[in-house]
């Protein structure tokens, strides 16, 4: 029975790890791609001349 518990313990802290990681990722992604499309409309703002 003991062994049951800890193995259940040991899949749930997995679980948990493997959809932190996964949701940190989505979340890296997110912001990398609106940072990288900010700064390509600036820029083509600043070529426009319009500083």
């Amino acid at each position: 029975m003991g062994d049951t518990a800890l193995l259940m313990t040991i899949i749930t802290i997995a679980a948990s790890a493997l959809g932190l990681i996964i949701t940190l990722l989505l979340l890296y992604l997110v912001i990398r791609q609106a940072i990288f499309h900010g700064m390509r409309a600036h820029t083509r703002w600043i070529d426009e001349g319009r500083p």
